[in-house]
């Protein structure tokens, strides 16, 4: 498939991210040519002018994995918000969040490249493989950091988050889908509003992961390991 992005046709090979986000390709992008000679004459530049390189032109240093997520069907809106939110939380942006790489056209329509988070959607089997209570420390710091920068998740469901496993030993928990989001007033506690939305989730997921010892599934795995 190809999509246009800034100033380059970008090639690449991939398929949706998983069954309840269609519109959310994990793609892994053809090297070019071009793309090879301007990296490596950029290589050469002095560290501030590759900075700005990469800044002003992402198209060019795309990382070989990245996920594009295409704008649904009479969802402009849901998309102009996302756009601000991943602005508003920069800071966060590889870290709790996919790292936003910019704006890109894809079968007639916009849509967003964004840093492959890996993991697993929390939604699938695969994805519930921790305890209650381990999920929960997971949780925690990923809403807190949300609420730090003033917002909650107003769209609280299992498949828009994801499970992480670092070197097969550290887990964490990265946030997507941010069409929605609640900014929390001033005179509001952001850590008392991330409590409600965290017990909240904290019921789907016990919920979610009885069911799938009901059936058998692997039993869950304690953090850490």
């Amino acid at each position: 498939m190809h999509f246009r992005f800034g100033s380059r046709t970008v090639k690449a090979i991939g398929k949706p991210s998983d069954s309840e986000h269609p519109n959310v390709l994990r793609l892994s992008v053809c090297d070019s040519i071009p793309q090879l000679v301007i990296q490596t004459l950029f290589h050469w530049l002095p560290s501030p002018l590759r900075s700005w390189a990469n800044a002003s032109f992402p198209e060019w240093f795309l990382p070989t994995k990245i996920v594009l997520k295409k704008q649904k069907d009479g969802w402009e809106e849901e998309f102009d918000n996302e756009i601000a939110v991943y602005e508003r939380l920069k800071c966060l942006q590889g870290l709790v969040i996919p790292r936003c790489y910019g704006q890109a056209q894809y079968e007639g329509t916009r849509a967003l490249v964004l840093s492959d988070i890996g993991g697993v959607c929390v939604v699938e089997p695969e994805g519930a493989v921790l305890s209650v209570q381990d999920m929960r420390l997971l949780f925690d710091q990923a809403l807190r950091a949300l609420a730090s920068r003033g917002i909650t998740h107003d769209d609280l469901k299992l498949d828009n988050f994801h499970l992480i496993n670092n070197n097969g030993r550290d887990w964490a928990i990265r946030v997507v889908d941010l069409e929605r989001i609640n900014i929390i007033p001033p005179d509001y506690n952001p850590m008392e509003e991330m409590q409600y939305d965290l017990d909240h989730l904290m019921r789907q997921y016990k919920g979610h992961f009885e069911s799938l010892r009901a059936d058998r599934k692997p039993p869950p795995r304690p953090l850490g390991i």
